[in-house]
C-alpha cells in the first residue's frame, strides 16, 4: 500500500513538473542581448516589495525608457512613500511630497532621498534581464538562455521567473539583494513603443 501511496505521489510530481514547460523565444543569449540593445523605448509596470532591513513596503510601479531617459513612477501604498523620478544617468528630477528636487549626483542624493538605494542607473538593464555594460558582473545562465543570476556592483540580482512579450524573453520576477536591502519586482506588463512619435 506504502509503495502503491508512493508511486502516485511520484506520478503527481512528475505529471506537475512536466507542466512547467520551458518558455522560449528561439532566441541565444547573444541575440537577445544585440535584440535589445535595438530597442530604446520600452515602458514596464508592475509591483515592488521593498525591505530595507527595519522595514518593509509594497508598491506599484511604473518605468518608462526613452533612450537615455528614463521616468519611475512609484505609487505608494503600506507605508511606502510615492514619488517619481526622471531623466538621466547625470541628471534627474525627483517629485515627492509636493516637492521637486534636481540631482546632479543622481544615484548618491537619491540613496539620501529614498534612505535606501536604488542603482537607478543600472536597473534599466537589469529590468531587460541584461548586465549593465558599464560595470563588472558574473552570472549565470539558465534555461533558454536567459540570466538566472547576475551580480553586478555589490547587488545579487536572481531572475526567478520570465515572460514571453512582443517574442522576446523578459523578466517576470526579479528579487535584487544588496543586504540588509531586498528588492522583489514582479513585472505585469512589458511593452516596446519603438516606432511612436
Amino acid at each position: 500500500m506504502r509503495s502503491r501511496l508512493a508511486l502516485v505521489g511520484w506520478v503527481v510530481v512528475l505529471t506537475g513538473c512536466a507542466r512547467l514547460d520551458v518558455i522560449e523565444d528561439g532566441l541565444d543569449a547573444e541575440s537577445r542581448q544585440a535584440e535589445f540593445s535595438e530597442i530604446a523605448d520600452w515602458d514596464a509596470r508592475g509591483r515592488l516589495a521593498i525591505d530595507t532591513g527595519e522595514r518593509g513596503y509594497q508598491a506599484r510601479f511604473q518605468w518608462h525608457q526613452r533612450g537615455d531617459q528614463l521616468e519611475l513612477v512609484v505609487r505608494g501604498a503600506l507605508g511606502a512613500r510615492s514619488f517619481r523620478i526622471a531623466g538621466d544617468a547625470s541628471r534627474l528630477t525627483v517629485e515627492s511630497r509636493g516637492e521637486t528636487q534636481v540631482l546632479t549626483d543622481p544615484e548618491r542624493q537619491l540613496s539620501e532621498i529614498l534612505e535606501w538605494w536604488l542603482p537607478v542607473t543600472s536597473i534599466e538593464h537589469w529590468l531587460l534581464g541584461q548586465a549593465d555594460p558599464d560595470f563588472e558582473s558574473g552570472s549565470d545562465l539558465g534555461a533558454a538562455g536567459t540570466l538566472s543570476s547576475l551580480d553586478q556592483r555589490d547587488w545579487e540580482i536572481l531572475y526567478t521567473e520570465y515572460q514571453l512579450a512582443q517574442n522576446l524573453l523578459i523578466p517576470r520576477r526579479i528579487t535584487l539583494t544588496h543586504p540588509p536591502l531586498e528588492l522583489t519586482l514582479a513585472i505585469t506588463d512589458w511593452q516596446s513603443v519603438a516606432g511612436e512619435p
